[in-house]
């Protein structure tokens, strides 16, 4: 055996501490500090994309507007959580809620384009 080599003997209480903080540490790592989920009501015909009744279809076109504007989207989710609205003018909701994850720093852009958090 090496002389040169010498052990570290840690303290329990101090080697609980340092695997606490590492612990800690990676999963504050995991955590999206820097992304925020979006919502948006769909209308019958007023959403500035291309409107589709294919929840996939309409993933593709709200991707595809956004990417226009600099504004990536990260993921998106397509839902119906409400009935519709009784009316049908274009303005009106459908029912179906559209939930975007985009940077924090898009956010503003993505209240312009009527999202809300």
């Amino acid at each position: 055996m090496n002389s040169n080599c010498k052990m570290i003997h840690l303290p329990p209480k101090t080697l609980l501490c340092l695997m606490g903080l590492f612990v800690l540490f990676a999963w504050s790592c995991n955590k999206p500090l820097h992304e925020r989920w979006v919502y948006y009501d769909e209308t019958h015909c007023a959403d500035a994309w291309v409107h589709n009744n294919t929840n996939e279809l309409l993933k593709d076109n709200i991707i595809a507007y956004f990417k226009t504007k600099d504004i990536e989207i990260y993921e998106i989710e397509i839902f119906t959580d409400r009935e519709p609205e009784s009316c049908y003018s274009c303005g009106c909701k459908t029912g179906r809620r559209i939930k975007c994850k985009i940077r924090k720093r898009d956010v503003d852009d993505m209240k312009q384009n009527g999202f809300y958090q």
